[in-house]
C-alpha cells in the first residue's frame, strides 16, 4: 500500500477513502452518461413523456383530452454513432511494421502480435470500442493472462497462457479513471463497478499501476483491501488502453434532434384532425336520405352542404424539417447513404465516391486524436506481453517499431481501380494468376489446382482430329 500512498502523494495516516478520493480527482459523468443512456433510447425522449408533451388548453372537451397524443421519437442518436463506428473501424486497421524481411524472429513477433489480435476478433472489439466512446463519451479495454491445462504454439512458441482482453465501459455501469502526472504520463487507472453478493449490490474499486494490482472493497461506509491484494504486476506495465472525448458524437445536434422530433409529432396531430374531410351544411336541415350509395341529406332552399379538407401542408414546416435534416448531417458530420438517396446518384466514378464521403472521412481524421493513442498504446501492451511469455524475442521486440494505421470505410470502384493500376504498369499484369483464383471470395487452393488442370486438359485436345469421340 505504500507505493500507491507515495504515487499519489498522500500519508498512509490519511486512510483508504482519501486514497479513492484522489484516484478519483474529481471526476463525476454521472450526468453526462444519465443524458447519453436517456438519449439513445428513443422510448426515453422527452417528446414520449406526456406531461411534457400535453399542451392543451385547459378548457379543452374531456374526450379532446382524454385522446392519445402523437409521440413521434427518432433513434438518430444512435444512427450517428452507427454510422462513426463503421466510418472508423469498417476496416481492420492495418500494421505498419519496420521488419527485416529476413529476420524471422521479427516475422514471427508479428504474426504472433496478428494471432492475438484475430483470436480477440479485433475487428469487432474496435467497433464495440468506438460505439462506447461515441456514446458514452469513453471506453477501454484491460489486457489479461489467462492459464490452459496443455501448452499451444499459437504464438510461434509453447506456452500455457492465453492472451485475453475485456471491455471496459460505462454502458455496464462501470466507472473509470485516470491517473496522470503532470506530463500526462498514466501513472494509475482506476476501475469503479459493483456486484450482486447475497442479493446486494456490493461496491468495488479496482487499481492498477506499473508495480501493483489493489481491489478495494466497500465494507458498510469504509474502503478495504481484499485479502491477498495488491499483486505485482507481472508486465510492469499497466494492461490497459483508454479512449475519452469531452461529449457524445451527438451533442452538437441535440437540440435539432428535438426540435425534428416536436415538428413531425405536431405534424402526425395535424394529420389527425385535417385527414378526413369534414362536412360543412349551411341552412335548415330538413332531413336525411337513407345510408349507403346514393344517400344524402335534404335542405330547405336556402341550404348548401360541401366538404372541408385540407389540400396542403403548411410550405414553413416543410422547410424547416428539410434544413434541420440536413444541418443534423452537416454539423455531425453524418454522410446520408440509405438506398434512397444512393439510388439517385447512379454509377459513381471513384472520385466522386471520395467526394461523398469526404466530410466522414474528415471526421475520421479528427478521431484519430482520440484512436492512433489508443491503438498504440494496444500494441505496446501486446508487445510487452509477448517480451514476458518468450524472454529470447525481448531484444528484437523492444527493437520493433509497429504502428497501427487506421484506414476509413470506404465504397471502392473495383473496376476503376483495376483500370487505372493498368495503365500505371504499363497494360502488365498485376498479380499471379495463383492470388488472383486464391483471393476471389476467399478461395483456397484446391480450386486452382482444378483450374489448372482443366487449362491443361483444354491444351491437349486435338480438335483437328478426324477420331470420333466415343
Amino acid at each position: 500500500m505504500k507505493e500507491l500512498y507515495d504515487l499519489l502523494g498522500i500519508p498512509e495516516t490519511e486512510g483508504i477513502n482519501k486514497l479513492i478520493e484522489a484516484l478519483k480527482q474529481g471526476k463525476d459523468k454521472t450526468k453526462i452518461i444519465e443524458d447519453a443512456i436517456k438519449q439513445l433510447d428513443p422510448n426515453k425522449h422527452d417528446i414520449m413523456n406526456p406531461v411534457l408533451r400535453d399542451k392543451r388548453n385547459k378548457k379543452e372537451s374531456q374526450k379532446t383530452k382524454d385522446k392519445e397524443l402523437v409521440s413521434i421519437a427518432l433513434a438518430l442518436q444512435k444512427w450517428i454513432v452507427k454510422k462513426e463506428k463503421a466510418m472508423i473501424f469498417g476496416n481492420t486497421p492495418l500494421l505498419k511494421a519496420n521488419i527485416d524481411q529476413k529476420n524471422q524472429t521479427q516475422k514471427a513477433i508479428l504474426k504472433a502480435i496478428e494471432r492475438i489480435l484475430h483470436d480477440n476478433k479485433e475487428s469487432s472489439f474496435n467497433r464495440k470500442i468506438a460505439e462506447s466512446v461515441g456514446s458514452y463519451t469513453e471506453g477501454g479495454e484491460i489486457w489479461y493472462l489467462r492459464k490452459k491445462e496443455e501448452n499451444h504454439p499459437s504464438y510461434g512458441f509453447d506456452t500455457n497462457i492465453d492472451v485475453k482482453v475485456m471491455q471496459l465501459t460505462p454502458k455496464n455501469g462501470e466507472n473509470l479513471y485516470t491517473y496522470k502526472d503532470e506530463f500526462g504520463d498514466l501513472k494509475a487507472f482506476s476501475r469503479n463497478y459493483s456486484k450482486k453478493e447475497n442479493g446486494k449490490d456490493v461496491d468495488y474499486f479496482e487499481v492498477y499501476t506499473s508495480d501493483k494490482t489493489y481491489i478495494f472493497k466497500k465494507d458498510a461506509s469504509d474502503w478495504v483491501i481484499i485479502e491477498g491484494y495488491p499483486l505485482d504486476q507481472e508486465l510492469n506495465k499497466i494492461p490497459i488502453a483508454f479512449a475519452e472525448q469531452e461529449q457524445t458524437s451527438w451533442y452538437d445536434v441535440q437540440k435539432l434532434i428535438e426540435r425534428y422530433e416536436q415538428l413531425i409529432s405536431d405534424h402526425g396531430e395535424v394529420n389527425d384532425r385535417n385527414a378526413y374531410p369534414v362536412l360543412l351544411v349551411k341552412g335548415a336541415l330538413v332531413g336525411a336520405l337513407e345510408k349507403g350509395p346514393g344517400g344524402g341529406l335534404e335542405l330547405d332552399e336556402k341550404g348548401d352542404a360541401s366538404y372541408l379538407s385540407w389540400d396542403n401542408a403548411p410550405e414553413s414546416i416543410k422547410l424547416e424539417i428539410e434544413n434541420i435534416v440536413k444541418n443534423i448531417q452537416l454539423i455531425s458530420q453524418t454522410p446520408n447513404i440509405s438506398f434512397e438517396e444512393v439510388k439517385s446518384l447512379g454509377a459513381l466514378s471513384g472520385t466522386a465516391l471520395k467526394m461523398l464521403f469526404l466530410d466522414a472521412h474528415l471526421k475520421v481524421m479528427e478521431k484519430r486524436e482520440i484512436y492512433d493513442e489508443y491503438l498504440q498504446r494496444r500494441i505496446n501492451i501486446i508487445k510487452r506481453i509477448l517480451a514476458t511469455l518468450n524472454a529470447v524475442w525481448k531484444k528484437e521486440i523492444d527493437n520493433m517499431i509497429i504502428e497501427p494505421e487506421i484506414v476509413p470505410f470506404m465504397v471502392e470502384n473495383e473496376k476503376e481501380q483495376v483500370e487505372i493500376a493498368l495503365l500505371k504498369n504499363g497494360n502488365k499484369p498485376l498479380e499471379s494468376h495463383e492470388k488472383s483464383v486464391k483471393d476471389w471470395q476467399g478461395q483456397d487452393t484446391e480450386d486452382y489446382e482444378q483450374i489448372k488442370k482443366e487449362e491443361k486438359d483444354a491444351a491437349s485436345v486435338d480438335y483437328f482430329s478426324s477420331e470420333e469421340v466415343e
